[in-house]
């Protein structure tokens, strides 16, 4: 992307992160079953079992901002054509 779009990227990333607190009562929720969640799964596995897990957490995070970024950047191609 180049510096226009990461910053609209940004800016974008930001109010959506701001808009979802604004739902608090879903954020929440969600939020309290991520963390019941992860905090069984630290008591069930083994500490080898965690850090495979751990480390598959780390690169479906990094490949779900990808696919987020390329999907911004596509939505604002479309924009652009659609305007034209």
């Amino acid at each position: 992307m180049d510096e226009y779009l990461d910053c609209l990227y940004q800016y974008v990333s930001d109010r959506l992160e701001a808009d979802a607190q604004l739902d608090l009562i879903e954020y929440s929720r969600r939020s309290d079953e991520q963390n019941t969640a992860w905090a069984a799964l630290k008591t069930a596995l083994t500490p080898e079992q965690l850090h495979l897990v751990e480390d598959y957490r780390a690169a479906w995070c990094g490949l779900r901002f990808l696919e987020d970024r390329l999907l911004f950047q596509k939505a604002v191609s479309l924009g652009k054509w659609m305007a034209r």
